[in-house]
């Protein structure tokens, strides 16, 4: 089992007194409550550049980049020409996406810069400094979260913030890889109430 974490424990910032960007729901996307976490944590963290695995039309993206008008917001989502593999999830979402369809014209665009790449064999490089926080929401399969994030931490050097969605039971790719974590001493946890999975590189509670 992965150990819970408070909300408040992470960051001193009160989800619900988060400014939210209203977009309109699309199927696949955090819903509110949770998006408002994320923010509260990216906003006490300031990163300057972050790093979205899973783009979808762009929802999360466009609120990171509201919520921090000084971050360099990077999102990756599968080109395509991707064909599905043994490790491909989540085909309904994939077979209808509009991938960053709510970027256009949009003004938190200009922070945005969107990367269309296949994560397997996509180098994770996008300019220095590198990124220091992660939003890991790509394929379920463990196969991709564990390359998923495993390149995300070597781009930091261990020295991040992560958070994955759908830490839950109906994923257990997620659950067996963040599990592998811990057991190599990264203090990964799953914030309470949520599906939301977190560990910070710096945070003596969560340092490996």
């Amino acid at each position: 089992m992965i150990p819970e974490i408070s909300v408040e424990t992470i960051t001193p910032l009160d989800p619900a007194k988060i400014d939210l960007l209203e977009l309109p729901y699309e199927d696949g996307q955090l819903l509110d409550h949770l998006a408002r976490i994320l923010l509260a944590i990216l906003i006490a963290e300031r990163p300057y550049q972050i790093l979205e695995i899973g783009t979808l039309v762009g929802t999360t993206a466009l609120r990171m980049a509201h919520a921090l008008p000084s971050a360099i917001i990077h999102t990756v989502d599968l080109p395509i020409s991707f064909v599905p593999n043994e490790h491909f999830t989540d085909p309904h979402l994939f077979n209808r996406r509009q991938v960053g369809r709510l970027f256009p014209g949009r003004a938190e665009f200009l922070r945005i810069r969107q990367h269309l790449a296949d994560t397997k064999f996509w180098d994770f490089y996008v300019g220095n400094p590198a990124p220091t926080f992660f939003f890991i929401d790509g394929s379920h399969s463990y196969e991709y979260v564990k390359n998923d994030s495993e390149k995300c931490y070597q781009l930091c050097n261990g020295q991040g913030v992560f958070l994955w969605h759908d830490v839950d039971d109906l994923h257990p790719g997620i659950y067996g890889f963040l599990e592998e974590w811990r057991a190599l001493g990264r203090d990964v946890r799953r914030i309470a109430n949520t599906n939301l999975g977190y560990y910070h590189g710096l945070n003596r509670a969560t340092r490996s």
